[in-house]
């Protein structure tokens, strides 16, 4: 498949003024650039391949797949089709200011880089200790992607891992009308995409689709993920968002608990 062709392929659901930098993203940056040498072990997903395979030629790769990163540890590059739908749903455009965290080997930040432009910033973190050099390295020959994080106003701030919390000073730096996305699963990793929408008054939360992800390493049991049941959209009063804000997150289980129990019963 050529890369226009799988750039057509991920995106071909979008829909919005974004999709047309998204096409040209996936297009444009080369996959091979953010892994480590082959052979690579991918889970072929494309309607019709859904299978194993061991891939020694780049241009095999130009397909709806995961690509293992970490041999036995789950975790990989994620899903073309769903980071498209990702940005998509999110309104990514260029200028922005955003932040990744998780970033694997860079694949997608640098499609994040692409789709923002020069005007815009992305800034990125990958903690894995098997991943982080890397990772910088992967990312140093782009002029508007920076490792250190200085603490700037984010118009979008993404999270690939699953997840119950939100870093608060994530959530403080982020900008009015800013979102904050990211996988809330339970302990296994599933779960569905959410965005937190911050407003002045309140936060806006949407969900989007459904997925699966390894979770944080600092992921925080609660009782109240696995109680929640289907969610659904809402606006969250900023008074209930500040109880659940801490010095250290905050907890969007919790938050969406006490947002349910505010609501009037008919």
């Amino acid at each position: 498949m050529s890369e226009r062709a799988y750039a057509q392929e991920v995106c071909y659901n979008l829909r919005g003024g974004n999709r047309a930098l998204l096409l040209d993203a996936f297009a444009n940056i080369r996959k091979e650039n953010f892994l480590f040498p082959p052979p690579w072990h991918v889970a072929i997903t494309t309607p019709g391949y859904g299978r194993r395979a061991v891939l020694d030629d780049p241009k095999d790769l130009y397909q709806d797949m995961l690509v293992e990163l970490i041999q036995g540890a789950n975790i990989n590059t994620g899903q073309p089709s769903l980071w498209a739908q990702i940005f998509n749903w999110s309104a990514l455009k260029k200028g922005m200011t955003v932040f990744e965290s998780g970033s694997g080997l860079g694949y997608f930040t640098a499609i994040i880089a692409h789709v923002i432009g020069p005007e815009g910033v992305v800034y990125f973190d990958e903690p894995h200790e098997q991943l982080h050099d890397k990772c910088q390295e992967n990312l140093k020959g782009f002029e508007n992607i920076h490792a250190d994080y200085n603490g700037a106003l984010l118009d979008r701030a993404y999270l690939c891992y699953g997840t119950t919390t939100v870093p608060a000073s994530l959530y403080l730096n982020t900008k009015v009308k800013g979102q904050i996305v990211f996988p809330f699963t339970d302990d296994w990793g599933h779960g569905c995409i959410v965005s937190l929408k911050k407003k002045k008054k309140s936060c806006e939360l949407k969900v989007g689709p459904s997925c699966g992800f390894v979770i944080s390493r600092n992921y925080r049991h609660t009782p109240y993920a696995s109680s929640l049941g289907r969610l659904f959209d809402m606006s969250v009063d900023i008074k209930i968002v500040e109880q659940a804000l801490d010095e250290n997150v905050l907890d969007i289980a919790r938050m969406i608990h006490l947002a349910l129990a505010a609501k009037p019963h008919p």
